[in-house]
């Protein structure tokens, strides 16, 4: 009895949220990896659709293979833009903003502002500056309905139905978006990317895979210690003679004949 309880209540914990509505900004229909339902970019929305993410960009990080098309198509707008989302009941909501920067290889070239009923939810993004150049990345941003008023953080706003998510232009570039879910539940319960990869995780990880494997004879019997790896011992060996020592040897005669010759020779000359 206790057993079944335990795996009710991991039940009612591990329910996800469930996606009520979702569009795929720039393209069109699409059915997620993870079963969202995303609808085509409507044709009257304001702003300039683009595919630039398709053509030059085909392997996206970060995100599974049948997801990129989410993240290679966008809208951007040269001004301020928006869409409007029903909102059915009361409840708990999260926002899911997806972003990709297809374009720019540097920060600060690409900066714009997210506001949700014009409270600002996203202040400065710079999708290169949190992600990189052709990587996925996601702003998540959840929020409370309750009668006629919107909860976010510590602000209280007024709700009528809908929630109006607005792309707000800075001086630098343009805003955009590559897709947008709206998730009933609470951000736990939301899909999330996988964390971004360190630079010197993947330099590590390189070095780790070239690395030589060691030898069988290197191994100790016992693989949980591990045993450092000792020097050549150096082997004792009888000293070769040099040949030189053999060529003085042969010399010696010679000059011991030098040397008793030049003494006599000069006391001869003294003696005449």
């Amino acid at each position: 009895m206790v057993l079944i309880l335990l795996l009710a209540l991991l039940d009612v914990g591990c329910e996800a949220a469930r996606a009520i509505w979702a569009v795929n900004a720039g393209g069109g229909a699409h059915r997620g990896v993870d079963g969202v339902v995303y609808g085509a970019d409507p044709s009257n929305m304001p702003g300039v659709t683009s595919d630039h993410g398709i053509h030059h960009l085909p392997l996206l990080a970060r995100v599974h293979p049948q997801d990129r098309i989410l993240y290679q198509t966008e809208r951007y707008n040269f001004d301020s833009f928006g869409y409007t989302i029903p909102v059915p009941q009361d409840g708990d909501y999260v926002l899911v903003l997806k972003f990709c920067e297809v374009y720019f290889q540097a920060s600060n070239q690409k900066v714009f502002d997210v506001r949700l009923n014009n409270q600002p939810v996203v202040v400065g993004l710079d999708i290169f500056n949190k992600a990189g150049h052709g990587t996925a990345h996601d702003e998540y941003v959840p929020f409370r309905i309750q009668g006629d008023a919107l909860f976010i953080r510590d602000y209280k706003l007024a709700f009528t139905g809908d929630v109006q998510v607005e792309f707000v232009k800075t001086p630098y570039d343009n805003p955009k978006i590559n897709a947008i879910v709206l998730y009933e539940g609470k951000l736990a319960e939301v899909p999330k990317l996988p964390p971004l990869k360190k630079e010197q995780d993947e330099i590590v990880q390189e070095e780790l895979i070239q690395e030589e494997p060691i030898r069988s004879e290197e191994r100790e019997t016992d693989q949980s210690h591990t045993v450092p790896k000792q020097a050549p011992k150096k082997v004792s060996r009888p000293k070769k003679a040099s040949p030189y020592d053999e060529q003085d040897i042969q010399y010696w005669p010679i000059l011991i004949g030098i040397g008793v010759f030049l003494p006599t020779v000069i006391l001869l000359c003294k003696s005449m």
